[in-house]
């Protein structure tokens, strides 16, 4: 007993010279030896209190319960994509993941530069909700680079093809559809908004559209203006049907009605295929050229900035 209490007192001592080597040599006061002791201990113990990336991700989920639907699905498909395909970050302690860990994770799980952009924005959030439960020290996915690509040329449709269009959702079939397009093709909603969208937000007499902030993709609400090519079919599709306050605007099947509404349009085929957000685009294309006010186009499309 009395030999292995002298050889880990000598193993003691050793440590004991090495952390004042390490603290300053000779110039080591005892305080500062405490103190690095001290600071020793307290990252011995945050280094305990992490969890792995599958958890993080599921305290992720439960804290964003009340976000949308497919808001959710793409935190679950770009997280479970990510740990499909690379095992090993299931289980991985977030506190030790570094920029050079979510490098490679990013580019062994994704091969197109969009996938990574999104993916690495759902990473992200993951991990400064676990930097906000202490369970790591930093977001080191702020000091990887975002993955550049290209953006696709969004076409902008010229007037024949909005003809087109407007008289395939203006067909007996697709009547009750005709709000809906007109307001993406008139007023620049976006499909996604239309969808939640109510007639209660349609203001006839102040001629504005409420996009509240559970219509918003961007959560933020705004007004858009009514223009008078856009009043007149409301005017007319309202007075024909005249729906309830709460009635949506778009109706029952809608998702498969729009399809086939661009189908019967021209739209749909490998030569000729839909682009989502050509309607908005279109919109703001027309009116930036009439009306010649950017500012003003700001705020009929909700943007932060003019640019």
């Amino acid at each position: 007993d009395s030999s292995t209490s002298r050889g880990l007192g000598d193993v003691y001592k050793r440590q004991a010279l090495e952390l004042v080597q390490r603290c300053g040599g000779s110039r080591c006061s005892m305080r500062r030896a405490r103190k690095a002791i001290e600071l020793g201990a307290e990252e011995l113990k945050n280094g305990e209190q992490t969890v792995s990336f599958a958890a993080a991700v599921d305290e992720t989920l439960k804290v964003k319960c009340g976000r949308r639907p497919t808001t959710l699905r793409d935190i679950r498909y770009f997280t479970g994509a990510l740990m499909r395909r690379c095992p090993e970050l299931k289980n991985f302690p977030v506190r030790k993941l570094t920029p050079q860990h979510c490098s490679r994770f990013l580019e062994s799980a994704f091969s197109s530069g969009r996938q990574r952009y999104k993916a690495r924005a759902v990473m992200s959030g993951i991990l400064s909700l676990s930097l906000r439960r202490g369970w790591c020290r930093q977001n080191p996915l702020l000091r990887v680079d975002a993955p550049s690509f290209r953006e696709q040329v969004i076409a902008v449709l010229n007037p024949e093809e909005i003809k087109c269009l407007r008289n395939a959702a203006e067909s007996p079939e697709f009547r009750d559809c005709a709000p809906a397009v007109w307001i993406m093709m008139y007023a620049g909603i976006r499909p996604g908004e239309v969808a939640r969208l109510r007639w209660c937000d349609v203001d006839m007499e102040e001629r504005v559209i409420s996009v509240r902030p559970l219509a918003s993709k961007t959560g933020g609400a705004r007004h858009v203006t009514i223009l008078p090519v856009l009043a007149k079919w409301l005017k007319f599709c309202r007075d024909r049907t005249k729906p309830g306050p709460l009635t949506p605007i778009c109706p029952k099947g809608w998702t498969i009605k729009w399809r086939k509404i661009r189908r019967r349009a021209g739209w749909g085929s490998r030569k000729r295929s839909w682009v989502p957000d050509c309607l908005r685009h279109t919109y703001a294309s027309y009116h930036a050229k009439h009306f010649k006010d950017y500012n003003l186009l700001q705020m009929e499309m909700g943007h932060r900035s003019s640019s």
